[in-house]
């Protein structure tokens, strides 16, 4: 009983049976070795990772969550910056204490999270309450409370220094799914019983090609053997046929001895089905694409792209929100907050092929919201000079602009030639001069045709593949002689001003 009562009192937790307590209650269970499920199996954060669905569920999103870059930026005027000057920066970016780097922090927090429901930092701060070092704290450790004006109290027992209380402010907390806000639900808590029916179908599996789940077969034979003759039989039969490296050996009997094969019940036959499906039951507890754990019967994405979009919008970006809105929370003070606030860069998860990506950026550059070093910025090349010019379309007037004569000039972006005056028109009588109805090609018909030349672009933005009188472009082939003797001759294309 004072043993009893002893752990429970450090559990923290409250009698339940009025007449003392029970050697089978659950909290005891899950202090030395987890409960079991209805299949038989201790399930707990442990040996939960010991399934292979589990683990592949945890290592993916910790991993996705993790290897995103999460910067700090500064609010201003009309845009924003990368505020790599605050103290902050660093410990999201780079090194949250003097002995983790920052993707295994997170990473570890991650899982913390995922497994347990709930991950613990201690946020260590200076005088002036700014933070210095964050430090990871095991969850089975940490009991969540509340204070009598509802604010979180963190209560941690230390196996060294006993216990020990976190205000809200010094706890960097990270939650799953949760109903009271305060913290979210053990997700392996949750599923104990799915899971224990993932890690029973894995552990059948283990026992029927090793060990046999049942017997292969039975010796019958008239007659009774003495108990010599029937311990050298059953050695010899299993030095002879027992293990993989004997199977289908032929086997000799003696004194009308007949052998009777038992057959596989379909319902132990089927055990590969069953934890093909169960891979599916712990991706739905997971909320990952079933194909982000190999599993080959998942489904099927068109495009790695599509299937990287669907893995961003639906498993990482609510943990990604989580993390921002508690660093926002937790780690900026009062009067940062309207001015600093923490995003992660999603561009590297959405990556595609060398072509769609090399497209994209040219429809960026022809319509004028990409630079040439906004291009090379996205690809960590290095800027170059005169790449900040943005080109405008030769047809785009501003929408506001009034019909008649007395309209407004628009003012061309920077980088573009205004488009030429149209002559006046030749009076009645008078012989049409041809020369003067030829207007030369302007500087931006130019250079969008040396932009799409270089990409090797065969299109413009009005799917124009030769002839474009819109852009003033147009497509011309280029006979190209072998680059050996002997070679065969190529074509290539360019696009010229018109």
């Amino acid at each position: 009983m004072g043993l009893i009562s002893t752990v429970r009192g450090l559990l923290g937790l409250e009698q339940r049976v009025a007449g003392g307590y029970s050697l089978r209650d659950p909290a005891l269970a899950a202090l030395f070795r987890g409960q079991e499920s209805d299949s038989g199996v201790v399930v707990n954060e442990a040996t939960a990772m010991q399934s292979s669905p589990v683990w592949a569920a945890t290592r993916v999103i910790s991993e996705g969550v993790a290897c995103l870059p999460l910067k700090l930026y500064e609010r201003q005027d009309g845009g924003r910056r990368v505020a790599v000057d605050h103290p902050l920066y660093g410990l999201l970016h780079d090194q949250p204490n003097q002995h983790i780097p920052a993707m295994p922090f997170r990473e570890a927090l991650q899982a913390h999270a995922l497994l347990w429901g709930n991950g613990f930092a201690e946020i260590e701060r200076d005088v002036l309450g700014r933070p210095l070092a964050l430090w990871i704290l095991p969850p089975q450790c940490i009991t969540v409370d509340q204070d009598e004006d509802g604010a979180p109290r963190y209560i941690y027992r230390h196996p060294k220094h006993g216990q020990m209380e976190f205000g809200a402010r010094d706890i960097f907390h990270l939650r799953g799914l949760g109903f009271d806000g305060m913290q979210g639900y053990s997700v392996v808590a949750m599923a104990r019983d799915s899971l224990g029916l993932t890690m029973a179908a894995e552990k059948f599996g283990a026992k029927f090609f090793g060990q046999g789940a049942r017997p292969s077969g039975v010796v019958t034979l008239p007659g009774h053997l003495s108990d010599e003759a029937f311990a050298r039989l059953k050695r010899d039969f299993a030095a002879t046929h027992s293990g993989i490296a004997n199977s289908h050996r032929v086997a000799f009997l003696e004194q009308g001895m007949q052998w009777q094969t038992i057959g596989i019940p379909p319902e132990d036959a089927q055990f590969l089905q069953t934890r093909s499906f169960q891979i599916g039951e712990v991706a739905r507890w997971f909320n990952i694409p079933v194909s982000k754990l190999r599993d080959s019967g998942g489904a099927n994405y068109a495009s790695l792209e599509q299937e990287n979009m669907a893995f961003l919008a639906e498993t990482l970006r609510p943990w990604l929100i989580r993390w921002e809105q508690e660093i926002s929370a937790k780690l900026l003070l009062k009067h940062e907050k309207p001015t600093y606030y923490a995003e992660h860069l999603v561009d590297a998860i959405l990556r595609v092929d060398l072509a769609a990506r090399y497209n994209a950026y040219a429809i960026g550059r022809n319509w004028g919201w990409l630079s040439v070093n906004d291009i090379r910025a996205k690809e960590g090349m290095d800027p170059v000079e005169g790449g900040d010019v943005y080109l405008q379309p030769l047809n785009m007037q501003p929408l506001q602009a009034p019909a008649g004569p007395s309209a407004p000039t628009a003012t061309p972006a920077v980088g573009v030639a205004p488009p030429p005056q149209s002559p006046p028109a030749p009076t009645a009588g008078a012989p049409a001069d041809a020369e003067t109805n030829q207007l030369e090609p302007c500087e931006a018909a130019k250079r969008l045709a040396e932009a799409m030349t270089e990409h090797q672009i065969m299109a413009c933005e009005h799917g124009k593949t030769n002839r474009c009188p819109i852009c003033g472009i147009k497509k011309e082939r280029e006979l190209v002689p072998p680059a050996r003797p002997g070679g065969e001759h190529s074509w290539s294309f360019k696009w010229v001003a018109i």
